[in-house]
C-alpha cells in the first residue's frame, strides 16, 4: 500500500531543486501564489492509497509518481516542469491537512526538518551501498589515480548533507547532488548518465565513512587497463615489417616514400594507444627528411642508432603482447601493465603534489624530432632537491615551413605576472600544485603562483647538484648500461647538475659532427665533453664557447649522458663559480648578467692536454669503432645489396674480435656475414634474421 502522506512529507525545497532546477522551483512558487486556493479545492481528498495522483495544475494534468522524477504532465515537455513542480507542492499542502505550512515556502529555514533528516538518511544509505566496480569503471585508471593521491595528501571535499548530498569536489570547480534514488543525480558539468564526477563524491562519501581507503584505490589501479591486444600485436608487426624493410632497401636507395610510411605508421600508433611509438617513428620520419636534403647535422650514427632502439622496442611489446593472448588471465593483468608502461601516454597524469616553494633556474627553448617546438622552464625545490618543469609547446609536424617574423612571447601560468622566461629569475610558491611522474607541472586553473623575490643559489644550497669531482658524477649522474641516447632539449627529464671546470680547453667545432666540442677537466684531471650540436638558434651560444676565458672559472648547468667511453653533457646555461660558491651571492644578478656582460669578451684559452688513454683502451675504441662504421654502411647500402668487399671486412673484423677476446662479439660478425651473403642468392630474404642480429651488434 502506498503511503504517500509520508512520502511528501518527505520532500523539501533542496529536493525539488535536485529533480529539475531552482528557477523551475520559483516559478511553480510564483503559480501557486497567483492561483490561490482554487487549486488546492480542485484537488479535493485524492485517493491517499493509489498508485499515482492526479493532481490539476493550471490547464495542465500532473499524475505524481514515486519516485517522484518519474511524475509526467500534460503539457509538451518531457522533462520536470513547472506544472509537475506545482501539482508536488499541491500535493504536499493536501497531504499536510490544507494548510499552508513553511515546510512548502521557498527559503524557509525550518521547513520540514524530521522530514528532510529522514530523506537525507535514505539518500545517504543508498550512496554508502553503492557498487564500486560502476564507479571504478566511470572514473577510469587516471581518475582513480588522482583520487588516491588527493586521498593521501589529506584533502577532502566540501559536503553537505539535507535531502540531498551536496558535494564540492575538491581541486575541481564541480558540484554533484545526489537525490534518492541515486539515477536522478545531478551534476554541474550536465551530463545525465554517471558521469566521473558523481562517481568520485560516491566515492568521497564511502571514504569519509571509511568504508574506502586509498590503498583500495590504489590496488583497483593494478586490474586491466583497456587495451586492444590484437590491434596492438598488427601494429607491431607493421612497425617491425617497416623497419626490417628499411635495412633492405638502405638509405641509398630510399627516397620520401620511406618518411611517408613512416609518417603513416605514426598516425597508426596514434589510434592504436602507442604514444612512445608515434613520437619515435615521427622523429625517424624527421631524420629520413634530413637525410634526403642533405642535412650536415645528421650522422649516420644518428639513424642507426634510431633504428636500433625503435626495432629494439618493437621486439620488446611482441614477446609481452603474445603472453597476454596466450596466457592465463592472472598472468595477463601484470603483463598488461607492463604494456601499458611501455606505451606511453599521450598527456600525462597531473596529480595533487600540495604547496611547493620552487626556485627558478633556467629557461630553455627546443624543437624536437617529434615534431614539437616550445620553451622548458627548469625549476628546484631546494628543500627536497626535486627537480621540476614547466613546458609550453605546439606541434609543427603539420607546418609546411617554420613560422617566420615576430612571436608573441608566452605568458607565465598560475596567475604569476611575468612572461614565462621571466619565471626563471624567481621564488615562486605554488598552492594547489599539480604534476606527473616526472615532474612536469600543470598549468592547471586550480595552481595559484605567488612570487617570494629574486631567485637565490649557492653551492651549498645545491648540495646533491653541485659536482667539482667528475668520479662523483659519474657514480651519481650516470645511468646503467641501457640503448644510449643523447640528452636533448624538450625530452620531458628535468634532472640537470651542475658542473665545475677546474680548467677547460678551447673550444673547437667539428665539421663533420657538426657539434661544438670543449673538454673540462676536475682537479684529478677527469675529463668531461662539453657538446652542443649546431643549429640557428644555438650559432650565438656556439661563438660565445668558443670565447670562453680561462679565469671565468665556468660552471655548466646540463644533462650528463654516456658516449662511448666519455662522460658527456649538453649544456642548457652558464654561471662562474664565484657566483656559486660565495655564500648569499643572488643568483637573479647572474641570471640578468649571464650571455649579456660575458658576450664578446675574448682571451686565448691555453690548457694542457689531458693524458693519453691506456694502449689497450685506445686499440678496442678504434676496433669497435671500425664495427660501427661497417654496420653505418650496411645500413647506407641495404642488407640486401651488400658488396663482398663489405662481406670481406666483417669476416676480417670478426676474426680480429676473437683474437681480442670478444667471441660473443666475433660471433655475431659471422652470424651477420652470412645472413648477408644468403641475401645475395635467394628470392626471400630472412629479414627477420638479418635485422635482429644487426641490431644486437649496434646496441
Amino acid at each position: 500500500m502506498m503511503d504517500w502522506k509520508q512520502s511528501l512529507a518527505d520532500v523539501d525545497e533542496d529536493y525539488l531543486v535536485g529533480i529539475s532546477n531552482k528557477g523551475i522551483v520559483k516559478r511553480a512558487y510564483k503559480d501557486l501564489e497567483e492561483a490561490g486556493g482554487s487549486e488546492g479545492a480542485a484537488l479535493a481528498e485524492p485517493d491517499w492509497t493509489a498508485q499515482e495522483l492526479v493532481v490539476p495544475a493550471g490547464s495542465e494534468t500532473v499524475r505524481i509518481r514515486l519516485p517522484l522524477g518519474e511524475s509526467r504532465c500534460s503539457c509538451p515537455s518531457r522533462s520536470i516542469c513547472r506544472h509537475v513542480i506545482m501539482g508536488i507542492l499541491l500535493a504536499k499542502q493536501a497531504a499536510a491537512g490544507g494548510e499552508k505550512t513553511d515546510a512548502v515556502k521557498p527559503g524557509s529555514e525550518e521547513a520540514g526538518a524530521d522530514s528532510t533528516d529522514t530523506l537525507g538518511e535514505q539518500v545517504w544509505q543508498e550512496v554508502l551501498s553503492q557498487p564500486r566496480k560502476p564507479l571504478f569503471r566511470a572514473l577510469g585508471s587516471k581518475g582513480l589515480r588522482r583520487l588516491a593521491s588527493i586521498m593521501e595528501a589529506g584533502e577532502t571535499p566540501r559536503v553537505e548533507r539535507s535531502s540531498v548530498v551536496k558535494v564540492q569536489l575538491p581541486g575541481q570547480e564541480i558540484t554533484v547532488k545526489l537525490l534518492s534514488p541515486l539515477s536522478y543525480s545531478t551534476c554541474s558539468c550536465h551530463k545525465k548518465e554517471l558521469c566521473s564526477h558523481k562517481a568520485e563524491a560516491i566515492l568521497w562519501c564511502q571514504y569519509l565513512e571509511k568504508q574506502l581507503t586509498a590503498e583500495e584505490l590504489t590496488a583497483e589501479l593494478e586490474q586491466l587497463p583497456d587495451l586492444d591486444l590484437q590491434e596492438l600485436q598488427d601494429t607491431a608487426e607493421q612497425i617491425r615489417s617497416c623497419l626490417e624493410g628499411l635495412l633492405e632497401v638502405g638509405l641509398a636507395r630510399g627516397g620520401q616514400e620511406q618518411a611517408e610510411e613512416l609518417e603513416r605508421l605514426a598516425i597508426l600508433c596514434h589510434n592504436a594507444g602507442l604514444p612512445g611509438w608515434e613520437g619515435d617513428l615521427r622523429a625517424l620520419a624527421d631524420s629520413y627528411g634530413k637525410y634526403l636534403r642533405r642535412s650536415a647535422g645528421l650522422t649516420m650514427e644518428k639513424l642507426a642508432g634510431q633504428l636500433q632502439r625503435l626495432f629494439h622496442r618493437t621486439g620488446q611489446l611482441e614477446v609481452l603482447v603474445r603472453t597476454a593472448l596466450n596466457g592465463a588471465a592472472e598472468e595477463a593483468q601484470g603483463i598488461i601493465g607492463r604494456i601499458q608502461a611501455l606505451a606511453g601516454e599521450f598527456r600525462s597524469a597531473y596529480l595533487p603534489v600540495g604547496e611547493l616553494e620552487l626556485t627558478g633556474i633556467t629557461a630553455e627553448h627546443f624543437v624536437s624530432d617529434s615534431g614539437y617546438e616550445g620553451d622548458t622552464v627548469y625549476f628546484l625545490e631546494i628543500s627536497t632537491g626535486t627537480w621540476y618543469t614547466y613546458t609550453s609547446a605546439r606541434p609543427t609536424f603539420y607546418e609546411g615551413k617554420k613560422r617566420g617574423g615576430y612571436q608573441e612571447k608566452t605568458p607565465a601560468p598560475w596567475g604569476v605576472p611575468l612572461l614565462l622566461e621571466g619565471l626563471a629569475d624567481v621564488q615562486l610558491r605554488l598552492r594547489g600544485a599539480k604534476c606527473d611522474a616526472v615532474g612536469r607541472l600543470s598549468s592547471s586553473q586550480e595552481t595559484r603562483g605567488e612570487i617570494l623575490g629574486r631567485s637565490e643559489l649557492t653551492a651549498e644550497k645545491l648540495e646533491g647538484w653541485y659536482y667539482r669531482e667528475f668520479d662523483r658524477l659519474f657514480a651519481e649522474q650516470i645511468p646503467p648500461p641501457s640503448p644510449p641516447q643523447k640528452a636533448s632539449a624538450g625530452d620531458g627529464h628535468p634532472r640537470l647538475v651542475f658542473v665545475q671546470a677546474e680548467r677547460f680547453q678551447q673550444g673547437k667545432f667539428n665539421e663533420i659532427t657538426q657539434m661544438l666540442e670543449l673538454p673540462i677537466w676536475d682537479p684529478a684531471g677527469r675529463q668531461v665533453l662539453v657538446e652542443l650540436p649546431y643549429s640557428k638558434r644555438e650559432e650565438a651560444s656556439i661563438r660565445y664557447l668558443e670565447r670562453l676565458k680561462k679565469k671565468q672559472k665556468p660552471c655548466f648547468l646540463g644533462r650528463v649522458y654516456l658516449q662511448g667511453n666519455r662522460i658527456c653533457l649538453y649544456p642548457v646555461d652558464l654561471l662562474e663559480r664565484q657566483d656559486l660558491e660565495n655564500t648569499g651571492t643572488d643568483i637573479g644578478e647572474w641570471l640578468k648578467r649571464k650571455k649579456e656582460d660575458l658576450l664578446g669578451k675574448t682571451e686565448e684559452a691555453v690548457c694542457r692536454e689531458n693524458s693519453d688513454e691506456e694502449d689497450t683502451f685506445r686499440v678496442l675504441q678504434s676496433y669497435l669503432e671500425e664495427v660501427s662504421w661497417l654496420l653505418q654502411e650496411i645500413y647506407q647500402v641495404g642488407s640486401a645489396t651488400t658488396q663482398d668487399s663489405t662481406l670481406e671486412a666483417l669476416q676480417r673484423a670478426g676474426e680480429q674480435g676473437k683474437s681480442y677476446g670478444m667471441t660473443t662479439l666475433s660471433d655475431w660478425l659471422r652470424q651477420l656475414r652470412e645472413q648477408l651473403a644468403l641475401s645475395c642468392h635467394r628470392m626471400k630474404h630472412g629479414l627477420s634474421e638479418t635485422m635482429e642480429i644487426y641490431c644486437r651488434l649496434w646496441q
